[in-house]
């Protein structure tokens, strides 16, 4: 869905972030075409068209704000939401992840 997105406007270079090592093992090692999964025939349509994609792993613990954002925007929207400014549970989420790594980051030193 979001490959449509940048498509439609025009974007051409991608940071493609997932929580799924396999998925970006599969995709590195040149198999997205081979996939049945929806994620990978998506990303394999943008490499097909030439674009310049970059993949990263963020392991799920790490991308706490996005997970919860697609679990309640999944309950309430079919379609693509684009925020301009992020909805008030998400500035929660980033505040308590804020002051959790601020704490760790105190009791380290």
């Amino acid at each position: 869905m979001g490959e449509c997105l940048a498509w439609e406007n025009g974007i051409c270079q991608l940071k493609v972030e997932n929580g799924n090592a396999f998925l970006i093992e599969t995709i590195v090692e040149g198999r997205a075409a081979d996939g049945q999964i929806m994620e990978l025939c998506g990303i394999n349509q943008m490499m097909c068209r030439g674009w310049k994609v970059c993949f990263h792993h963020v392991p799920r613990t790490h991308n706490v704000v996005a997970d919860y954002m697609t679990k309640v925007m999944a309950t309430k929207f079919t379609e693509i939401q684009v925020f301009v400014v992020p909805p008030h549970f998400v500035r929660d989420l980033v505040q308590a992840d804020y002051f959790r790594f601020t704490r760790t980051k105190e009791l380290i030193h």
